[in-house]
């Protein structure tokens, strides 16, 4: 969370990014690999050109979108398809188990406990 070392994801991204990645939220920077790093930061540029493109940010994979999976799309206000951005208690797409939700140094968290296990 120090924006010294890294500032302009956002929240959404950032959540989303750590889910698709699988990393626990509350592991800290320090013991993110360079492999995972890169793979992170890759994963990051296109999903954000891809938000810039669409006007939108949709971080699902095709495989993961409610057309492909036969559920309904995502109501709300912020829009796009997530995995775990504002689902708080609702079930995982990938795994069925409850999103949670805290607080970390005044922003939102959202994970999946058996997806993102530390």
């Amino acid at each position: 969370m120090d924006q010294k070392v890294i500032a302009g994801v956002g929240n959404v991204y950032r959540a989303e990014v750590l889910f698709r990645h699988r990393i626990d939220p509350y592991r800290a920077g320090k013991d993110i690999t360079p492999a995972q790093w890169k793979a992170i930061w890759s994963d990051l540029v296109e999903l954000m050109h891809e938000g810039v493109r669409h006007n939108r940010i949709d971080t699902v994979r095709p495989e993961h979108t409610p057309e492909a999976m036969g559920r309904p799309p995502r109501v709300d206000d912020h829009g796009g398809e997530v995995y775990v951005y504002r689902r708080a208690h609702q079930p995982c797409h990938i795994c069925g188990g409850e999103i949670r939700t805290a607080d970390l140094a005044a922003r939102n968290l959202f994970w999946c406990p058996t997806c993102q296990r530390p």
